[in-house]
């Protein structure tokens, strides 16, 4: 049996606090009902959010009037940031400023007055934003959430060919089981073939079990380096493969130091886990 099992080696990579990533406005063209690659592979579950822009003219609200600090909502939600302009009149003749004269939650679809700001209290305004449409999970669309995926579904409300924009987070702290249990095989068989005489497969010492638990991060690490750069196409790509990189270089020198009692100089000498 090994030293370690699969639990508790989850139970440290979970520990590391690796934080996920967060992705926003990633551009896709979905021109089939095949599967089209995101940037990222390992996505958060149900993290994200796939949205397409309403029209390629903005939408105007008239005399639209704000009072005190109160919030004024907006006739659609999901206001695409940076399209927002709010005028005194149609003509524009005085337009007024983000975040200085109002705030505008995009989400909620809504604009707040500052009071101060230009816009004189009660008063009517004009207002232009862009919005997104925002797609429901199976009913227009389905993720694969390991592999990074997505696919459009027939008859749902996503056009042929449409550019939708996705949101999402990517799971920077997991790894597959069966990567783990790969790893639990190939440590246990470097550390019993290095054992100094007096221990075995089957010695319980705790030392032994928490430097092959280190080892196994190790080893699990630098296969995670691996594997952000062969399923990731996003630019941090290669600063998240160097995070694996460094986490793996730590455990591993951790559980060497932890095993030096357990194994023989020559082990420690040679074993580079890959």
């Amino acid at each position: 049996m090994p030293f370690i099992d699969l639990p508790t080696v989850r139970k440290h990579l979970v520990a590391a606090n690796i934080p996920a990533l967060k992705i926003e406005n990633t551009r896709v063209t979905i021109t089939s009902l095949g599967p089209v690659p995101l940037e990222h592979a390992n996505l958060v579950a149900n993290s994200e959010a796939v949205r397409l822009l309403a029209s390629d003219v903005p939408y105007l609200e008239s005399a639209l009037v704000v009072s005190n600090e109160e919030p004024v909502g907006l006739a659609f939600k999901q206001i695409v940031p940076g399209t927002v302009v709010i005028a005194a009149d149609r003509a524009l003749t005085t337009v007024f400023t983000e975040e200085t004269d109002y705030q505008v939650d995009h989400t909620a679809g809504s604009i707040t007055r500052r009071a101060s700001g230009a816009i004189p209290n009660f008063s009517p305004v004009y207002v232009w934003y862009s919005y997104y449409t925002q797609f429901e999970i199976t009913t227009d669309y389905t993720l694969d959430f390991a592999a990074g995926t997505i696919r459009r579904v027939a008859g749902g409300a996503i056009p042929e060919g449409a550019n939708v924009y996705v949101d999402y987070f990517v799971s920077q702290g997991s790894a597959e089981d069966v990567l783990i249990d790969q790893a639990i095989i190939e440590v246990q068989d470097i550390i019993v073939r290095g054992l100094r005489p007096g221990y075995s497969a089957s010695s319980t010492d705790q030392g032994l079990k928490t430097g092959a638990c280190y080892l196994t991060l190790a080893h699990v690490a630098r296969c995670m380096s691996a594997l952000v750069l062969t399923r990731s196409t996003g630019t941090d790509a290669n600063s998240r493969a160097r995070e694996w990189m460094t986490l793996a270089e730590k455990w591993e020198a951790q559980a060497w130091n932890i095993l030096a009692p357990f194994v023989t100089p020559h082990l420690m000498r040679s074993s580079v886990v890959e």
